[in-house]
């Protein structure tokens, strides 16, 4: 019998591996990229079946309209992007960590006009076994940690004699 853990480690689609969230659902990497290239068509599929198909890990590829119905019931949105996130196991969700008096940990990556989050450490920190004190300060180091500038590494690597000028 599955546990409950396993079970939110679960496509909601066809019950493969779930990688993370996509377009705001949890799902494996086939139906991720199925609902992408699906909702990008102007003409969706229509099921020769009246949509009784099953979708599952084995069956998903039989019934691309049924598959597409259940990406959209278990609450996938063409506008919502897909993440390049992938979490740790626990694979957290923001609003999850929201939801459960936590803070979820990412940092702002900028390349070129475009900017991405990118999963920094473990999903949920609890932000209430914090001393108020500190709680402030401790958050922004942990979504903008400081940078050291990289004359140590310059410094360390003068001391071998092939690098030395």
């Amino acid at each position: 019998m599955a546990s409950r853990e396993d079970e939110l480690r679960n496509c909601v689609v066809c019950g493969d591996q779930a990688t993370g969230y996509h377009f705001n659902a949890l799902t494996c990497e086939g139906c991720k990229g199925f609902f992408r290239r699906t909702v990008s068509k102007s003409i969706g599929p229509t099921c020769p079946f009246a949509g009784s198909c099953e979708v599952s890990k084995i069956q998903r590829r039989h019934c691309p309209a049924c598959r597409l119905q259940k990406c959209l019931d278990a609450g996938m949105r063409k506008d919502t992007s897909s993440s390049s996130v992938h979490p740790s196991p626990a694979l957290a969700h923001p609003g999850a960590c929201a939801a459960s008096g936590h803070t979820f940990r990412r940092r702002q990556h900028v390349h070129g006009t475009a900017s991405h989050q990118v999963y920094q450490g473990p999903a949920c920190l609890p932000v209430s076994d914090l001393p108020s004190s500190f709680r402030r300060q401790t958050l922004q180091q942990l979504v903008y940690p400081p940078r050291k500038v990289t004359d140590n590494k310059l410094t360390h690597a003068s001391a071998f004699p092939s690098i030395r000028s």
